[in-house]
């Protein structure tokens, strides 16, 4: 059985690669790593172009989100004028075509040494893993009085 400390330990030490790897686009493009981060998101993700999706889905508080979409536009949505989405501008397309394939590079160099079949292995763990966390943190809101 593995302990939870190794699971934890390789999420943290996978969030301090990712980290590392785009630290000199960041440094280059002189934008924080959490607002390369939300356009990489909304450029990845069609239909999640919410700040909730972004809060949801890449765990950033929303006043962070907040602070970094100011180079994005709104628009409303239709039937609730309480929410609108988050478009990238054209002023984005250089930052995401780079962003992405540091992200491509990333991915190559993190499975080297994997074979196809090793890496659906893989990826099949991550998705019941994934639905597990699922299942686990609704399990905890739900017990707190929380709703999610």
């Amino acid at each position: 059985m593995l302990p939870a400390v190794r699971f934890y330990t390789y999420a943290k030490r996978f969030e301090e690669a990712y980290t590392t790897v785009m630290r000199p686009l960041t440094v280059e493009l002189k934008m924080a790593q959490p607002a390369v981060d939300i356009l990489l998101f909304l450029a990845n993700n069609p239909g999640m172009d919410t700040a909730r999706d972004i809060c949801t889905y890449r765990h950033l508080k929303p006043s962070i989100v907040s602070f970094h979409v100011d180079n994005l536009v709104r628009q409303d949505i239709p039937g609730d004028r309480r929410k609108c989405r988050l478009v990238c501008t054209d002023k984005a397309a250089p930052v995401i075509q780079r962003g992405r394939a540091v992200q491509e590079a990333f991915s190559r160099q993190l499975t080297e040494g994997l074979t196809p079949e090793e890496l659906e292995i893989c990826f099949r763990c991550f998705t019941v893993f994934g639905e597990n966390m699922t299942r686990l943190t609704d399990r905890r809101g739900a017990s707190q009085g929380g709703s999610k």
